[in-house]
């Protein structure tokens, strides 16, 4: 991955009027087997700088957690919103992950003039100007800002999570297909925090899929 940085931000927020905050939105968790879809809106100082501020994916956890701690330090704002495993079957991932973006942009005390959102899909929300950013939380500080906020947040949620349910691993794995969580979810089952219109738990819950079947798909 290539972090930007400070150019990169200074041509996206070059055409941006003057005199009111920028947010950045990012989110974590949508692709996970189980726990909540986690969004943050960040919004730092003006021309605000620190190296740390990274993808948040190249960054190992404990820079994460150090880098977390820098941005509630210096933000002027930032809101996270949640998404629980029922709403997000409910709506589908996408819509859902949207949905949070607009609320967590719609809640911010200081709206800003401009939004910058990682991803392809358009966010509207009334009053705020949104720009969707592929890979913005390699081209954006704010974005990647965002991006920690949301995965610390959410890592810490599923850590929490692991000690009611220490067999799937969570602590670990925070929900994620890996194969220690996919054999747990094959020899215990589902439980109440996973998202079950996603595979494998959707064809595990199906009576009509062998469980042979599942193991030889996934290997388990």
């Amino acid at each position: 991955a290539v972090f930007c940085g400070y150019e990169a931000e200074a041509l996206l927020t070059a055409n941006s009027p003057a005199g009111r905050a920028e947010s950045r939105v990012d989110e974590a968790g949508r692709g996970a087997l189980a726990g909540p879809l986690v969004v943050a809106a960040v919004i730092l100082p003006t021309n605000f700088q620190s190296p740390f501020i990274q993808d948040s994916k190249i960054l190992t956890p404990q820079q994460r957690n150090l880098t977390y701690q820098i941005i509630k330090k210096n933000a002027l704002e930032y809101k996270v919103i949640f998404k629980s495993p029922r709403e997000i079957e409910e709506k589908n991932p996408l819509q859902a992950t949207k949905e949070a973006m607009a609320e967590a942009l719609g809640s911010l005390h200081n709206i800003p003039n401009l939004a910058l959102v990682d991803g392809k899909e358009k966010i509207t929300v009334p009053g705020i100007r949104t720009r969707s950013i592929i890979g913005g939380d390699r081209k954006s500080i704010n974005i990647a800002a965002a991006s920690i906020i949301a995965k610390v947040t959410r890592d810490q949620i599923m850590k929490k999570l692991h000690q009611k349910f220490p067999h799937y691993d969570w602590f670990n794995n925070k929900g994620y297909p890996n194969q220690t969580h996919l054999a747990a979810l094959f020899r215990y089952g589902v439980c109440d925090l996973h998202r079950k219109n996603y595979e494998p738990i959707k064809s595990l819950l199906n009576p009509q899929i062998s469980p042979e079947e599942i193991v030889k798909k996934y290997k388990l």
